[in-house]
């Protein structure tokens, strides 16, 4: 298993992701936690889980990084109210980059029910990522819509699995990078079969869970996990700077 405590992952080893594959792959521009994941490639999705709000952060650079990378629209579909402009502006300045330039690339439609994600996802998602020229989709809090008191079971699955299931069709057909994230660990559990359905429609698994002092980051699937201690996104680290220049 691939273990580095917080105050070992200052100085990692970091390989070139981009000659791993030749499509466009998502890194987080943070060397240790870019190290651990080797860059999110097109094709797949990937859902990250966490009940911790760095989840949030590590979205916000993998997109804004995405966008400075590849210069290629991110198309984001938020189920949890999670987008603040303001969380992407930091993130912006952290790799000094002009906001408004970015933030123009990053397109984002909000969902307050599970019918409406459900539209989003179904019918308009293809449409926005072909306008747009997008070539990273966000999916953000995507069950925390169906997880409503007030839907009936049979419809929350119904709803949620043809979803995924569109969503990882549109993945493949047009070699997006997907992200699918869950905040709050412990909601799937509140319906029987929406768990299973979630985690067998992604290719990979993101765990983040807040420790005293640090954040562990782990794959499940591949056993694989690192210690890191976080910086605000408005701070640089002394090692993205060496980078940076």
């Amino acid at each position: 298993m691939y273990r580095s405590m917080p105050e070992m992952v200052t100085e990692p080893l970091v390989h070139d992701l981009h000659s791993v594959t030749d499509g466009m792959l998502a890194t987080t521009a943070i060397p240790p936690v870019d190290e651990l994941l080797g860059g999110l490639e097109p094709g797949t999705v990937t859902t990250i889980d966490s009940s911790d709000k760095l989840l949030f952060n590590l979205v916000n650079m993998l997109s804004v990084n995405f966008v400075r990378e590849w210069h290629r629209d991110v198309v984001w579909v938020d189920g949890g109210n999670s987008v603040n402009p303001y969380d992407l502006t930091y993130v912006c300045k952290r790799f000094r980059l002009r906001p408004e330039e970015v933030l123009n690339s990053i397109n984002v439609s909000r969902a307050f029910t599970a019918y409406q994600m459900s539209t989003l996802v179904e019918e308009s998602l293809e449409d926005e990522l072909v306008r747009n020229k997008g070539g990273m989709v966000v999916v953000s809090c995507y069950p925390d819509l169906f997880q409503d008191a007030d839907m009936d079971w049979e419809e929350s699955l119904k709803l949620m699995e043809r979803g995924m299931g569109k969503l990882r069709s549109l993945t493949e057909k047009h070699r997006t990078v997907s992200v699918v994230t869950n905040y709050g660990l412990a909601k799937l559990m509140y319906r029987k079969g929406l768990r299973s359905l979630f985690y067998e429609k992604v290719d990979r698994v993101v765990s983040v869970e807040h420790r005293s002092g640090y954040v562990r980051i782990s794959l499940p699937r591949e056993e694989k996990e690192i210690m890191y201690r976080p910086v605000p996104p408005n701070q640089t680290t002394l090692d993205e700077y060496r980078r940076r220049f």
